[in-house]
């Protein structure tokens, strides 16, 4: 918790002047429209750099009174995928059985009391669209007036407009996913089952597992499913998504190995522009894309260059009409690259342009099975 002592210290110092938290890191502060809340968002940035201090992970819909710098909601810290961190790859997990939650395809919503009445933040908004519809069904659906104060609960908001990619028909609930008390205990699920019941809460589904093989088979072949949420018996959360629903999110965006070389030639700020622009995860994915390219074609460069020094070092000095028969003869699927490198040119973009990307993955195919999900 000690990121969080330090940011309510920051609260202490900095009070309601929002931009004064952008020294703190990739983090966002926004006030309540009734002048004491904050509620702190890791930014864009934040994901795209992939780093992850501890302050930027507890900054997932944080709400703090700063008048007395405490806190009135705490949401789950910042977790990822299968693979995705050193303390979630497979052989890095804690041993033990796995609780196992069906991972919804919606948006997080927080609970807070305004001072007024119980509402509904997203993990960056207090008054947006999704918040506002989020605050009033539950207002209408769901009397939390014995709610304890030192209690955040936790939904994803599924309704029609709100739609990502799994399609719940007219399905319109907060479903209860987690429960955190403010000194950071985290609700089992006997304890969300309860809080369900209390509440009249629809809970979010458990699945069995005998372990993490069965899930990572599960991922192979389930459809019509975002994924789970794995919760460890030291706490740790992760996810893992099947590959049907990552396979149409790429696609809804346009994510393909074949469009991020096509940004990366027009300029690498560009391709950070539309990455920054796509949903968090996509984004993780998109930037380890980049990471996978700009590897390839720097290895490209490298062995073509050690042409040049090497085996066509004696011919690059005798002549060109030397190094053009040797060049052709020896490299003939080299030689359009090692001209340009005679001639002191840079090679980069002409390599990535060039560059096969089938082992990449990502193509834009979409099965007709997947097309009958979209439309519903």
């Amino acid at each position: 918790m000690n990121a969080l002592y330090d940011l309510l210290a920051a609260v202490r110092r900095y009070g309601p002047d929002v931009e004064k938290y952008r020294t703190l890191g990739e983090i966002k502060a926004t006030l309540h429209p009734n002048g004491e809340l904050l509620i702190f968002n890791y930014t864009p940035k934040a994901t795209y750099n992939r780093k992850w201090p501890q302050l930027e992970r507890i900054c997932r819909g944080l709400i703090v009174h700063w008048p007395t710098a405490t806190v009135r909601a705490l949401p789950f810290d910042k977790f990822f995928n299968l693979n995705e961190m050193p303390e979630t790859q497979p052989e890095a997990l804690p041993e033990g059985p796995i609780e196992a939650t069906v991972k919804l395809d919606g948006s997080l919503a927080i609970t807070y009391h305004d001072g007024t009445d119980w509402a509904v933040a997203t993990r960056g908004s207090f008054a947006g669209p999704q918040a506002q519809w989020a605050t009033a069904f539950l207002r209408a659906r769901h009397a939390l007036d014995k709610l304890p104060a030192d209690l955040t609960l936790l939904f994803e908001m599924i309704y029609p407009a709100n739609r990502v990619v799994v399609n719940y028909g007219d399905t319109e609930a907060l479903i209860l996913i987690g429960a955190r008390w403010h000194d950071g205990r985290d609700a089992s699920y006997a304890e969300l089952t309860t809080l369900g019941q209390r509440f009249n809460l629809p809970v979010v589904e458990t699945i069995t597992v005998t372990g993490l093989d069965e899930l990572v088979a599960l991922a192979q072949s389930e459809i019509g499913v975002e994924g789970w949420v794995m919760r460890f018996t030291n706490g740790l959360r992760a996810k893992i998504k099947t590959i049907d629903y990552n396979q149409l999110s790429r696609f809804l965006v346009g994510l393909t190995s074949a469009k991020i070389r096509d940004l990366l030639l027009e300029s690498p700020d560009r391709c950070q522009k539309y990455i920054l622009a796509l949903p968090d995860e996509l984004q993780d994915e998109a930037s380890a894309l980049v990471d996978a390219i700009t590897a390839l074609v720097g290895n490209e460069v490298e062995r073509l260059r050690n042409l040049m020094a090497g085996p066509l070092a004696t011919a690059a000095q005798a002549s060109r009409r030397e190094f053009a028969e040797v060049a052709r003869r020896d490299y003939p699927a080299d030689a359009p690259f090692l001209f340009k490198l005679l001639d002191s040119h840079d090679i980069h973009n002409i390599v990535l342009r060039k560059l096969d990307l089938t082992a990449l993955g990502l193509s834009s195919v979409m099965t007709q099975r997947q097309q009958r999900a979209l439309e519903g």
